[in-house]
């Protein structure tokens, strides 16, 4: 029993950290295609383009998001850095939830246009072993260090492609949705800053 259990909780470790760290390695997938409608013309990319391709790197990202508050499950002793934790992890499950309700009434938007090149791939998925690494090995300050660390990166990268994604939208609900998230993350963000100012300098 006591075998099965201790499975059990390195299950949880390791799906705890996979999620909190994806969101660092920023949507390693890019497989999809934009939909025919999105060409690109000489100039350069449509603004639905760039609006499927910002859109999908943000949904992506929020789908990783969403599951941060898993890592409370093995980091219990933190109650300060859970209350930031838990409001990134709802931000992101709201936030991915209006995308969704966005791409149904709409179907020129494309939440699977990732498109990243085999390099970013592969320097992303480097840079997330990287962190899982100092994540997993970290305990007390450092801990809350290196995940406030890996938000903060996220956070700010996820306000950006909202905004991204509201300059290239024609929709006025769109804009605003986008725009709503865009300001939503970067307060995390910016709670996030706050809370890494605050901890007591060894």
């Amino acid at each position: 029993m006591e075998k099965n259990a201790t499975r059990g909780v390195n299950l949880l470790v390791k799906c705890a950290l996979i999620s909190c760290l994806a969101a660092v390695s920023i949507c390693a997938r890019a497989n999809a295609q934009e939909p025919a409608a999105s060409t690109s013309s000489d100039s350069g990319p449509s603004k639905i383009e760039v609006r499927n391709n910002a859109a999908s790197l943000l949904n992506d990202l929020l789908g990783d998001e969403k599951n941060l508050s898993k890592i409370l499950i093995i980091k219990r002793h933190y109650p300060r850095l859970a209350v930031l934790v838990k409001a990134i992890a709802k931000t992101s499950g709201d936030g991915q939830d209006e995308l969704e309700k966005l791409a149904a009434n709409d179907k020129t938007l494309n939440l699977h246009a990732l498109q990243l090149p085999p390099g970013e791939i592969a320097t992303r998925a480097a840079i997330q072993k990287t962190k899982e690494h100092e994540i997993l090995f970290s305990t007390g300050q450092k801990f809350e260090i290196n995940l406030l660390l890996s938000q903060t990166d996220a956070l700010d990268y996820g306000s950006h492609l909202a905004k991204i994604a509201a300059e290239n939208s024609t929709s006025p609900e769109q804009q605003h949705a986008f725009h709503s998230l865009d300001v939503a993350l970067n307060a995390l963000f910016q709670r996030a800053v706050v809370r890494i100012r605050a901890l007591p300098a060894k």
